[in-house]
């Protein structure tokens, strides 16, 4: 019995040596999540939030840039996620916003779509090397469908560090989804407008 039971463990063994990893890299991976949606990751800037950076677009002059801005703008927004667009001209050189509306889905599957309209203004300014990105004014209407016309939201009140986490510092669930899908489509954004500008 003592010599089944040795076969045994030694034939799992390598299984549990592997499904451990899997729980450390999964907490790992876990943690890395956390931290992009962590507090301090939503700021706000003169009472809006604002998500601002600067992409690096080495070697090109302002025209160059603006003009792959130009070409990923108009290539990005026909996605089907995405519902309408506005381009406005800017008083400011070299400077495009766009008004965006796309939807953020939190889930999707067979019997359930659950998801929400975002509504962001998107200013670029081309520069010598690269491109000054702002995101802000940023608003939602979640179950635009329902009869009785869903609810809207504004940022400000539903996404900041003030609204998304409790008194003991976690994350609420409902306020925590929206905040989750604006970082990413932000992070989204600019990985997209990274690659168009560096291709």
């Amino acid at each position: 019995m003592k010599k089944i039971l040795f076969v045994l463990f030694i034939a799992l063994f390598p299984a549990m040596g592997m499904q451990a990893q899997l729980i450390k890299k999964s907490k790992k991976e876990s943690t890395v999540d956390s931290e992009i949606y962590a507090a301090g990751k939503v700021p706000v800037v003169n009472g809006k939030v604002t998500f601002e950076t600067e992409i690096s677009a080495k070697g090109l002059t302002a025209a160059q840039v603006e003009e792959k801005v130009n070409k990923w703008i108009t290539e990005r927004y026909v996605k089907p996620t995405v519902i309408s667009v506005k381009r406005f001209d800017s008083e400011k050189p070299n400077t495009t916003i766009i008004k965006g509306e796309e939807y953020i889905v939190f889930k999707n599957t067979f019997f359930v779509l659950s998801r929400a309209r975002m509504y962001y203004f998107l200013t670029l300014t081309a520069k010598d090397g690269g491109c000054d990105f702002h995101l802000s004014r940023i608003t939602y209407w979640y179950d635009d469908e329902d009869e009785k016309g869903g609810i809207k939201m504004i940022a400000e009140e539903w996404i900041t560090d003030d609204n998304a986490f409790n008194k003991k510092g976690k994350m609420k669930r409902f306020e925590g989804k929206f905040r989750r899908k604006t970082i990413d489509l932000k992070e989204q954004l600019i990985k997209e407008l990274t690659q168009a500008l560096n291709e």
